[in-house]
């Protein structure tokens, strides 16, 4: 009865995040990767191309609405519970650890239900990550060669999702290092050729870099490892705060300590298990360092890491400790906690009530959009132009958020960051069109920065997002009317 009523509870959370996924308006970095999706490259500046074309995907299916954005990530992470099953069994084919216990298990967790409902590069990362982990397990378990071939094909395509997918490599050859039976495939031509085609796969990527000075190494070499060695403590203490909140306290701590269980393991028997903290633990300290050195890892950050995290936190469990009343209430307490968490989280996104502060609230990024853009078709229809509007912003998700909803779908694009624009056609911004232009900062010499590109520049409107009774100053745009584009700027 118990197994039958985690099942449903693990289905009415999979079922609800869809409902979320039609209802919430885009997040700011959701409406960039969607503006991608409009101009496909074969790859940005910021990240690479998979995100964008997930999206297009879906969108091309049923258009351009909140629920097909999401489409394709919400099916991916229906797909990771499969690779993750596929894998408990082949790493535990006694059955020693229920497969079914570690995908309630996840999806349960914060982690999960921001991937099953917000479409970023992280969705699609997961999804080829834990294809590479299944692979790999039926690669240590004495497999077919080919499974090498199917690890190949994940690592390009992770790396085409997102640039942290090259940390799978020297986890999984210092496996093949440390472990002798595993070793003999450091002489055998599978592994390298594995490689191979997933740079083959990753090409487009590295095509698009050299045509563009490497700019998109380099922007992200630059956020993760720029020396800022200030609030080392700190910076550290948040950054383990961090990897708490997105599996919950109780979890992170039942992870470290079965994790330090598990590095005692050293038998035949203790392959899987060497396997799974190889998986995880170098991601989390990896960018534990990066936070020492340079910008705060943001919490999604060593995400990859808790899909193997998990696995081997529950199987640790399973082979010592269920049969102890203490561990057995504290990890029913661990599961019951994140459940509740992640429950509370699912109802604060459709009626907000937790007691923060209002501009504190993460929530406040899916709010106040579509009046946004129904102030910008306001601006357009008052003003008709025969030569057609673009748009133009101070800050780049806020342009998107724009063109998503607001009609016509114009052009637009942040003058600040032009490299992140690359993918746009100078035809888009032709002198005698009109601009919108949304402005989070209205000091005097931007202004003048923006006035002498049009015939004639002037305030519009305000935006004054209202979340939760309050003002969000913070989030304010001014919205401003630029007419007859005299050219020579946008290039």
């Amino acid at each position: 009865m118990g197994k039958i009523l985690l099942i449903v509870l693990a289905v009415s959370f999979l079922l609800f995040r869809l409902i979320l996924a039609a209802q919430l308006e885009l997040a700011p970095d959701e409406a960039y990767y969607w503006y991608w999706s409009k101009n496909l490259d074969l790859s940005y500046y910021d990240h690479p191309p998979l995100v964008a074309y997930l999206i297009a995907a879906g969108t091309f299916i049923g258009g351009d609405t909140e629920l097909f954005v999401r489409l394709g990530g919400f099916l991916a992470s229906l797909a990771i519970l499969v690779f993750v099953a596929l894998t408990v069994k082949t790493l535990f084919p006694s059955r020693a650890v229920p497969a079914w216990e570690v995908i309630c298990l996840m999806i349960v967790t914060p982690l999960f239900a921001a991937g099953s409902v917000i479409q970023t590069p992280d969705t699609p990362l997961l999804f080829f990550w834990s294809l590479g982990v299944y692979a790999a397990s039926r690669i240590i378990r004495g497999h077919s060669p080919r499974f090498w071939y199917l690890w190949g094909a994940a690592l390009g395509l992770g790396l085409l999702s997102k640039y942290t997918m090259i940390i799978f490599v020297p986890c999984i050859f210092a496996y093949l290092l440390l472990c002798r039976q595993a070793g003999r495939w450091l002489t055998r031509k599978e592994p390298y050729l594995a490689i191979i085609l997933a740079l083959v796969i990753f090409s487009p990527v590295i095509l698009w870099n050299l045509q563009h000075d490497w700019a998109s190494f380099g922007y992200q070499l630059n956020q993760g490892f720029a020396l800022r060695a200030e609030r080392l403590p700190a910076k550290l203490l948040e950054y383990a705060g961090g990897q708490a909140g997105i599996i919950t306290p109780l979890l992170f701590g039942a992870f470290v300590f079965y994790s330090l269980k598990a590095l005692r393991w050293e038998t035949d028997e203790a392959r899987p298990y060497l396997f799974l903290l190889l998986l995880s633990w170098p991601v989390i300290l990896l960018f534990a360092g990066s936070s020492l050195v340079g910008k705060v890892a943001e919490a999604n950050w060593p995400a990859p890491a808790y899909l193997a995290g998990l696995i081997l936190t529950w199987a640790v469990y399973h082979r010592q400790y269920r049969e102890r009343p203490g561990h057995r209430y504290f990890m029913r307490a661990a599961a019951g906690l994140a459940c509740l968490l992640t429950l509370i989280v699912h109802i604060h996104l459709v009626q907000p009530f937790l007691p923060w502060p209002p501009r504190d609230d993460t929530t406040q990024q899916f709010h106040g959009w579509r009046e946004l853009g129904a102030k910008i078709d306001r601006v357009r229809t008052a003003n008709p132009q025969a030569s057609g509007y673009f748009l133009l912003s101070d800050r780049g998700t806020t342009l998107a958020e724009g063109i998503f909803y607001s009609s016509g779908r114009l052009a637009g694009r942040d003058p600040d960051f032009p490299e992140r624009y690359l993918f746009l056609h100078p035809a888009d911004f032709k002198p005698g069109m009109n601009a919108v232009i949304l402005l989070h900062e209205t000091v005097e010499e931007k202004m003048a920065r923006y006035r002498k590109y049009f015939k004639s520049f002037e305030k519009v409107d305000t935006h004054l997002p209202v979340f939760r009774g309050e003002s969000m100053d913070h989030l304010k745009v001014e919205i401003f009317l630029g007419r007859e584009y005299r050219g020579g700027w946008i290039r």
